[in-house]
């Protein structure tokens, strides 16, 4: 293996052990990585993939009863429920694009 050597202020070096640490990636590994545009999966933890699980199961239980009722008022509640669950997709998506 080759070594190439740069020169970056204590400042970037945190930075960029902060962001390879938070990816689950080496240093070395997290700039290959961003030096040739590799795409760079993200490390979710545990609890971020129980919430979006227990998300999916609601909206699986509201399209189910979708299909067993047809009345207007049960639909309406089933549209305010999803778009409660969509703004809290979102907002774990936005947490996830901070990292």
């Amino acid at each position: 293996m080759a070594r190439i050597e740069v020169r970056i202020t204590i400042n970037e070096q945190t930075k960029i052990k902060n962001k390879a640490n938070e990816l689950g990636l080496s240093v070395s590994a997290y700039m290959r990585k961003t030096a040739l545009n590799h795409r760079i999966i993200i490390k979710t933890d545990n609890e971020m993939i129980r919430q979006i699980r227990f998300i999916g199961i609601n909206i699986n239980q509201i399209a189910h009863q979708l299909n067993m009722y047809s009345d207007g008022l049960i639909i309406a509640d089933a549209f305010k429920q999803m778009k409660e669950y969509k703004e809290m997709l979102q907002l774990i998506i936005d947490n996830i694009r901070k990292k």
